[in-house]
């Protein structure tokens, strides 16, 4: 089937308006679009009221210009971050899977949840089943507790205000419970989850900040729980803490301080 099939005239139009915004050297009315993109006024205004409702463009009240969103820097971050944390961490993934064997997962957040941006799977025949692209829960997940315990107050609390989903018998659904491990989290630097996102599954993740020392992305290891145990255990715990602050380091981030490291279960 050609390309031709897949295309939607009005995200076609939206996409054309977005870009006739980015190349203007300010704000722009609705008939230079228009006149830009050979519009009519009409469509080109609908599709900006739709735009300005989701923060992807701005309108001046007194003039009734357009420009750009704060909504576009978010995403174009949200990229940029996703392709520096990806390619700086491959190494540090792929030495935490020489050594242990076991997957290794990288993930960021997107709209309150977790998504899987790289993942390197352990060569035994019994491994986890998520995959790079999906999406997964922040609270039954380590990866998403070791994001969720670095996030602002207010974005944390959205969180753990919204209906979380009990994947298995074992996912903490309690937000007061939940607020108390995640204290412990960034305490330690790194997150648990025994068999609350996946019957039978373990991981320990630990979080990766950014220039500014905000989280954007995490780190784990995953396994079935029966090859996560004892020394093992405690061993993946440092390494998966020490991969994260390398990464961390990698990226030009900031680990921010913590009251100790490793000391407490998360």
């Amino acid at each position: 089937m050609s390309e031709q099939n897949y295309r939607i005239a009005v995200v076609d139009r939206a996409l054309d308006v977005l870009e006739a915004l980015a190349e203007a050297r300010g704000p722009v009315g609705v008939s230079d679009i228009a006149r830009t993109i050979g519009a009519t006024k009409s469509a080109v205004f609908r599709i900006l009221v739709n735009l300005e409702r989701r923060g992807y463009v701005l309108r001046d009240p007194t003039s009734s210009k357009y420009q750009l969103g704060g909504r576009l820097v978010q995403l174009g971050y949200h990229a940029l971050a996703t392709f520096d944390v990806r390619e700086r961490a491959r190494p540090v993934l792929e030495a935490l899977h020489e050594r242990f064997n076991e997957t290794v997962n990288l993930a960021i957040p997107v709209n309150g949840r977790l998504l899987y941006i790289d993942m390197i799977e352990s060569e035994h025949g019994l491994r986890m089943a998520a995959r790079i692209g999906a999406t997964d829960e922040m609270h039954s997940t380590a990866l998403g507790k070791a994001i969720l315990s670095f996030l602002p107050e207010e974005q944390r609390e959205q969180v753990l205000r919204s209906p979380l989903a009990k994947r298995t018998a074992q996912t903490n659904t309690d937000p007061a419970s939940l607020r108390q491990e995640l204290e412990r989290i960034r305490a330690s630097g790194v997150a648990e989850d025994h068999g609350e996102n996946e019957p039978g599954a373990c991981c320990y993740g630990s979080p990766i900040f950014d220039h500014a020392g905000n989280v954007t992305a995490a780190v784990s290891i995953s396994a079935p729980e029966r090859r996560l145990r004892g020394e093992v255990a405690e061993e993946v715990r440092q390494a998966v803490l020490a991969a994260a602050q390398d990464i961390t380091d990698r990226i030009g981030g900031r680990w921010p301080p913590m009251s100790s490291q490793g000391s407490e279960n998360g």
